[in-house]
């Protein structure tokens, strides 16, 4: 599971919002973004939601589960920049293979630490082949 902390304004001038769905690829290769839901309204997402004292802003806490299949952006609308989404969480990021790389380097850490002793380089060996 995955905690996202973010904070929208939804009202005025550079207001944002949260929105949950995917990005679909069009025939002329564009991305374009399919809205699905809002965050607080989807039952597989936890979502805690506290308002600023004028109602100004919105503090978001979002819990993802690991097997969610869509992608949670921020939207920002402005005159300027009238639809700018921001990717919070996205299925395709691994985070599997991000923390695979630390457990590699902690074992390889751990056989440097214990190279002088053969007991416990057994031990380590015996460990990690179960």
């Amino acid at each position: 599971m995955q905690r996202i902390e973010i904070t929208t304004k939804p009202n005025g001038a550079g207001r944002n919002w949260l929105e949950v769905g995917h990005f679909e690829t069009d025939t002329l290769d564009r991305k374009q973004w399919v809205k699905k839901n809002v965050p607080h309204q989807d039952s597989k997402l936890t979502v805690d939601r506290q308002y600023s004292a004028r109602g100004e802003t919105i503090d978001w806490i979002v819990i993802i589960p690991d097997n969610y299949p869509f992608t949670l952006v921020k939207v920002t609308y402005d005159r300027l920049n009238p639809k700018e989404l921001e990717v919070l969480w996205s299925p395709d990021e691994t985070p599997e293979s991000e923390s695979e790389t630390p457990r590699e380097d902690k074992i390889k850490r751990a056989f440097e630490l214990a190279a002088d002793n053969e007991e416990l380089t057994n031990l380590l060996k015996e460990l990690l082949s179960t």
